[in-house]
């Protein structure tokens, strides 16, 4: 039998570990804080002990969110895999003793479409399918599908055949351009040439480099900030940075209410060639909870199309 001083020692690196791997995955002390229901303060001590206990920077602080640094990412990849096994193992034993029907599935995608596209229609999930638990894993970090430390599923950007499993067309990935409303030149600009003096941000896609190429403008110079997640370039055109050009469907909600505009009219979408898909490790049974999950999945993105 363990000492209780060394339980209490075990859940503290628990949640220290859980700090760590929801800040790498979200970007942010506070988006982390809020999935872990704890105040912002108390995730940064979080972290801030754990660098001091290991004498290695976990995290280089960017204008706008953080990143691991290289030292890190091999590190927060195995805490996932250990979190994944402590999970695995609870929701066994949980199974086991309540007798319920009750089924929990994991779902992978990036942080934009779980936030932009997906939570919003998560209660709609749970109000058709109450016996049916989502949990989603948030991150840049492409999952295996199945076994150990692996999900059930996943959406994920791109065109197939991708490296495993089978996949579903979702959702296009039809681009647009998008500023604040308050951004300063915007009436200004009405042709792709006029956009080459504007403020242009970009994210880990490009899409601007295309942009200009799909519009007889190859090799156009631009300027303006860059960040590696389409989120961040999101909450960049918010704040009136510049103009972001990003998949439609992430940006009906602000558009809707007015954070986020149109420019040119949408006269200049961009066709990526990419898309959303679903994908499972095999063909997926209908008669099952990873099935049902699926297939209200499908459902969902043929009524946004």
């Amino acid at each position: 039998m363990s000492h209780p001083e060394g339980r209490r020692a075990a859940f503290a690196v628990h949640n220290h570990l859980l700090a760590l791997e929801a800040t790498a995955r979200l970007g942010s002390f506070r988006a982390a804080a809020e999935e872990l229901c704890v105040s912002q303060g108390a995730v940064a001590q979080q972290v801030r002990a754990m660098e001091s206990k290991l004498g290695v920077q976990l995290f280089t602080r960017l204008p706008r969110g953080l990143s691991p640094t290289p030292a890190a990412e091999q590190y927060i990849s195995r805490v996932r895999l250990a979190l994944s096994m402590v999970e695995d193992a609870t929701r066994e034993l949980l199974a086991a003793h309540d007798g319920s029907d009750a089924h929990q599935l994991t779902l992978s995608t990036t942080g934009t479409f779980a936030s932009r596209w997906l939570i919003p229609r998560l209660p709609g999930l749970g109000l058709k399918h109450p016996h049916i638990a989502l949990r989603i894993d948030a991150s840049e970090v492409i999952r295996p599908l199945a076994g150990r430390g692996g999900v059930d599923m996943a959406i994920r950007w791109g065109t197939p055949p991708f490296a495993q499993g089978e996949a579903r067309f979702l959702l296009p990935g039809r681009a647009i351009a998008v500023c604040s409303p308050g951004l300063k030149g915007l009436e200004a600009w009405h042709t792709p040439q006029d956009l080459a003096r504007a403020p242009l941000i970009t994210d880990s896609h490009a899409n601007w480099k295309r942009w200009f190429e799909t519009y007889g403008h190859p090799g156009m110079p631009f300027a303006g900030p860059s960040f590696s997640q389409t989120s961040l370039a999101l909450d960049a055109a918010e704040q009136g940075m510049g103009i972001a050009l990003v998949p439609e469907l992430f940006v009906e909600s602000a558009l809707s209410s007015g954070r986020l505009v149109r420019v040119l009219d949408d006269h200049y979408p961009l066709d990526t060639r990419h898309g959303f898909y679903m994908v499972t490790a095999e063909p997926v049974a209908a008669d099952t909870a990873l099935g049902t999950v699926v297939e209200w999945l499908m459902a969902e993105a043929a009524a946004h199309r």
